[in-house]
């Protein structure tokens, strides 16, 4: 099974309710095209794949019913040097663009999420029916003050930026050893290699959306 068999099932699959992905790479507009044609998505997992502030924004247009969203990856701590909030902005986008765009949202994971507290915020003032927040390894966020009691009064089930990843998946994909974190999302593959088992992809009904 090679790429084109995943656009071929995104083709078919109108009535997915739940999309998971892994792997250190991914091609972006597959994912964009992807989640417009899902109307009843109700969980969206992607491990160790990038998400951009405009494919979060295809998601709160296009699949109204989602409730779960796991964005996760292994994160480096942030340089000592990094303390203007200003200059950090940039890394705020995601999670702004989800508290903007997903306000329906049930449960979220965002390990290791580069975020700082503004983005946050952001989520936490919108996304009112939040009951999970999974902060693994947000290693920017402070939750000394006001915004850490506004988290544990907020999140029913709330995990922390130093907790540990046991019981996370797909660690074998997002290794600290293996992420490189350089921009570059092809990552040396030729597309027309790369098959459905190297990008893990996972879906209900899958063998039988192939075989229509």
């Amino acid at each position: 099974m090679f790429l084109y068999d995943c656009f071929r099932m995104f083709n078919r699959s109108s009535q997915l309710r739940r999309l998971e992905m892994a792997h250190k790479v991914f091609i972006g507009d597959l994912t964009t095209n992807a989640l417009m044609k899902f109307p009843v998505l109700e969980e969206l997992n992607l491990y160790a794949i990038i998400i951009s502030k405009e494919e979060i924004e295809t998601v709160g247009r296009y699949c109204p019913m989602l409730k779960t969203l796991k964005v996760n990856r292994r994160a480096w701590r942030p340089r000592v040097s990094e303390t203007d909030e200003g200059s950090l902005m940039r890394f705020n986008e995601n999670a702004i663009a989800i508290g903007q765009n997903l306000p329906k949202l049930r449960h979220l994971e965002l390990i290791g999420n580069s975020m700082t507290n503004i983005g946050l915020r952001v989520i936490l003032d919108n996304c009112h029916h939040l009951e999970t927040l999974d902060l693994r390894e947000c290693f920017r966020i402070d939750l000394e003050g006001d915004l850490g009691k506004q988290c544990s009064k907020q999140i029913k089930y709330l995990k922390l930026p130093n907790d540990s990843l046991e019981g996370c998946p797909y660690l074998w994909i997002i290794s600290k050893e293996d992420y490189q974190d350089s921009g570059d999302n092809n990552d040396g593959y030729d597309s027309d290699e790369v098959t459905l088992h190297d990008f893990g992809v996972f879906v209900d009904g899958f063998d039988d959306l192939l075989d229509k």
